[in-house]
């Protein structure tokens, strides 16, 4: 597939102007989902990689036109401070560098995502947050758990309730799971999301279909072929829009992995490019070391950057499908 004016589009992304880092405060979840691909064994980062963080921020900032946190886990509320830590020395950072914009994002389960956090979080620039739905509260309490095996829905939806009627300015991407056997049965949440949320500019809709990302229930996973997925989502939209949506014309999708200044701090202080990959060797580019060096091994990280070069659609949008053995 052609795209017109790659090059001009890939740019902005290839910038050493701008750095994106995608931190896990912990590894660690208060959640056990039924599909989820990781296995929670390394625990809260350390003071020493919080104090690496904070110093490569420094080292860089003066450097930056565009500085992206991005929040993962884990559950990055399960050590809020430690996010609350390191957001409130970056929006520091970016009023002194009166050039650099600072943007920070969060992928939570919700579960913690209260009112008074939500305050906190705002407070230090954490404003774009996504938040995954599985369907209606029965559906959702089989695959969403909490680590005890109790359901979620309840609360994660009290907790959007409330930032819909908070004045927060904040924007929400409601993520919203599906598979092959259960996509004809989110009629009901997305009534609620209607009536809800998306007359709210803040809240958006993103339908995502589950895919085997290499956990240990990945056979339980009734995955889509790539038309059945147009299908479904097509549907799903018209559900959820009405019969006037009109899909929008595709854009290239260039996945955070294929972008060079885009990097995951891991909570040891490793350092990698995918956040599904995260046992597989060929994603560990390398460490971040106390005073803010990061140790990089170029062999490993060239070939996550490598569709920069061919600008081949698919490498861009996923460089996980394509790498290479070592």
């Amino acid at each position: 597939m052609a795209i017109p004016n790659i090059e001009s589009r890939l740019a902005p992304l290839m910038s050493n102007k701008r750095q994106e880092l995608i931190i896990f405060p912990t590894e660690k979840c208060n959640f056990r989902c039924t599909y989820c691909y990781e296995d929670y064994t390394i625990g809260r980062m350390s003071d020493d990689t919080i104090g690496g963080i904070k110093a490569f921020l420094d080292k860089r900032a003066p450097e930056l036109n565009e500085l992206y946190l991005s929040w993962f886990g884990g559950e990055p509320l399960v050590a809020k401070d430690i996010v609350r830590d390191i957001s409130a020395y970056a929006s520091a950072l970016a009023k002194a560098n009166p050039d650099l914009r600072y943007v920070s994002t969060m992928t939570t389960n919700a579960y913690y995502l209260t009112p008074s956090t939500l305050t906190e979080l705002t407070a230090v620039g954490v404003l774009r947050y996504q938040i995954t739905l599985d369907g209606p509260r029965e559906m959702h309490n089989r695959t969403r758990l909490r680590a005890d095996g109790k359901g979620t829905f309840d609360r994660i939806w009290e907790n959007l309730l409330a930032i819909r009627d908070s004045k927060e300015p904040v924007s929400i991407t409601l993520r919203v799971h599906h598979d092959a056997e259960n996509f004809t049965q989110l009629d009901p949440l997305i009534e609620d999301i209607r009536r809800e949320f998306i007359h709210d500019t803040r809240f958006s809709v993103f339908f995502k279909s589950l895919e085997k990302l290499g956990g240990p229930n990945d056979a339980n996973i009734k995955t889509m072929s790539s038309k059945e997925k147009k299908v479904a989502l097509k549907m799903l939209k018209h559900k959820l829009y009405g019969d006037d949506f009109v899909e929008p014309e595709e854009e290239l999708s260039v996945c955070y992995a294929s972008q060079p200044n885009s990097l995951i701090i891991r909570a040891d202080g490793k350092i990698g490019k995918c956040t599904v990959a995260l046992n597989d060797q060929r994603n560990h580019i390398g460490s971040l070391r106390s005073d803010g060096t990061l140790e990089l091994n170029s062999k490993r990280l060239t070939p996550w950057i490598k569709g920069l070069a061919t600008l081949d659609p698919a490498t861009l949008s996923c460089p996980l499908s394509v790498l290479g053995t070592e």
